[in-house]
């Protein structure tokens, strides 16, 4: 392949669902199959990309279920002392946990986290459109 012939195309496929679960319940499945699942949401849905970006990472990284309520406070924006108070644990607790998601994750900062975050979900460059397929899922 030359520098003038473009990076082959990948297959899309569009799968409409109605419910959070239902697309909790197929990104799983498809995870597991080894295909890449992207969440595309409407505006105005923060809260839900917040819970898919968490869902997501725990998955991928295999946090435990305190380590993704720390991931989750620190997507949100919280520093460790509103973390603590939160989840009623001790900062030093907090700062534990939070290393431990940097370590899985592999990253070195709230920031680079949140990037990995946000870039969930991103579409590659040279892909094409996609071949959609609609299912409603209800």
């Amino acid at each position: 392949m030359n520098a003038a012939t473009p990076a082959p195309r990948k297959p899309e496929v569009h799968i409409h669902v109605v419910t959070d679960d239902d697309a909790s319940r197929i990104s799983a499945v498809l995870e597991a199959l080894g295909f890449e699942v992207i969440r595309q949401l409407d505006e105005g849905h923060g809260s839900a990309r917040l819970e898919w970006a968490v869902d997501r990472l725990t998955h991928r990284h295999h946090l435990t279920s305190r380590e993704s309520e720390v991931l989750a406070g620190v997507l949100d924006g919280l520093d460790n002392r509103l973390l603590a108070q939160r989840l009623d644990i001790t900062r030093a607790t907090v700062k534990w946990h939070v290393h431990n998601v940097f370590a899985k994750v592999g990253v070195g900062s709230r920031e680079a986290l949140l990037r990995t975050a946000l870039q969930l979900g991103r579409l590659d460059e040279h892909w094409a459109g996609p071949h959609e397929v609609t299912l409603e899922i209800e």
